[in-house]
């Protein structure tokens, strides 16, 4: 039954055409400190974590139309390449892997990276600029930034950015839509994950209205592989460890294999999902070795287990779900220390920040 106050409280959200975005309440006042900072800066640097996903890579690419449409002196940056499963947006071929030396710019805008030494070892410390904003949507905001545009709410920094784009009374092109559709696809897991919300359905459809081609996005994100992940693939599965009580699940790629494969370490993208797909897992764990004695660690979850809360632990962080950080050590002494804090963790419990944080 819909009540009084059910429907006053819908009469108050605000609309973007015939559409109602509940999310608007919570950030319209972001969205104009955000959209006054761009029009008061002219030289901006768009940029985003390094290794790039789909929200990322979409997000950055959407801020970079988002700029050229106000007529701004837009760079897009990161420290590595956008991997080849999102390079057909429209707009990817401009990214860069260098900045001139003594660049200076009005504003740098940060998408989709919760604290900036995610931006990986090589983003230049020395940047002359002026203001920062950052647009992100994992649980914990940057603080440090002179404008934030950020909601653990949204799916993805493209959700934000689809605001932002009618803040500014951009219009949101088929080229525009791609990029977006792409950063809140790959967030929610194809619209799987528990972040799929009303909100970002809502998003999605406008997208699609536009005219964008669904199988076209998809089929080049999930069915564009390099032969390449493909042989990486079939060395890392063979690695796949599970706990005795079947709750932790592992995989790895070391540098030998990469190197074998001729992979980055990019490409082990999505490879932790096989681990989660196990039935009783309840976390699965992915290490891509970095150098002798350092990995790389993500983390992926099912219900309401937050990986992020264990992530931060290690000194990194993310999502419920979904979580990395870098650790030092060896594959066993990394496994263990994890599976020390999961065997913490009472089963199939719905685990609260207050559950977990006691487990630490």
């Amino acid at each position: 039954m819909i009540t009084l106050s059910a429907l006053a409280q819908s009469e108050r959200r605000q609309s973007v055409g015939t559409m109602y975005y509940q999310l608007l309440d919570e950030i319209n006042p972001m969205l104009q400190n955000a959209a006054a900072i761009i029009k008061a800066s002219q030289r901006v640097l768009v940029s985003m974590h390094c290794r790039p996903d789909g929200d990322a890579a979409g997000s950055a690419i959407a801020m970079l139309h988002l700029l050229k449409a106000l007529n701004k002196e837009v760079t897009l940056f990161n420290v590595d390449e956008i991997p080849a499963n999102f390079a057909f947006l429209q707009g990817a071929e401009e990214c860069e892997r260098s900045l001139p030396q003594n660049a200076s710019y009005d504003l740098l805008i940060v998408v989709d990276c919760a604290e900036p030494r995610l931006l990986g070892k090589r983003f230049p410390q020395d940047l002359d600029v002026k203001k920062t904003l950052y647009i992100d949507h994992h649980s914990v905001p940057y603080v440090g930034a002179d404008v934030i545009l950020h909601s653990a709410k949204a799916s993805a920094a493209g959700e934000l950015i689809f605001h932002l784009f009618n803040t500014l009374a951009v219009p949101i092109t088929i080229a525009v839509a791609e990029t977006l559709y792409t950063s809140i696809l790959t967030d929610t897991g194809s619209f799987r994950y528990s972040c799929t919300s009303a909100d970002c359905l809502a998003v999605s459809s406008v997208l699609v209205g536009t005219g964008l081609d669904v199988w076209r996005i998809s089929s080049f994100v999930y069915e564009n592989n390099p032969v390449e992940k493909l042989k990486l693939l079939g060395m890392v599965l063979p690695t796949l460890w599970i706990s005795e009580d079947g709750r932790l699940a592992s995989l790895h790629a070391t540098r030998d294999m990469l190197r074998a494969c001729r992979c980055s370490g990019a490409m082990t993208d999505g490879f932790i999902n096989y681990a989660r797909s196990v039935a009783g897992v309840e976390v699965s764990i992915f290490l891509t070795q970095l150098e002798e004695g350092s990995y790389r660690l993500s983390f992926r979850s099912r219900g309401n287990l937050d990986v992020s809360l264990i992530a931060a632990s290690f000194g990194g962080g993310g999502h419920k779900n979904a979580a990395a950080c870098t650790v030092d050590g060896d594959l066993e002494d990394i496994r263990q220390r994890v599976q020390v804090i999961i065997d913490k963790i009472p089963p199939n419990t719905d685990c609260s920040d207050t559950v977990l944080r006691a487990c630490l």
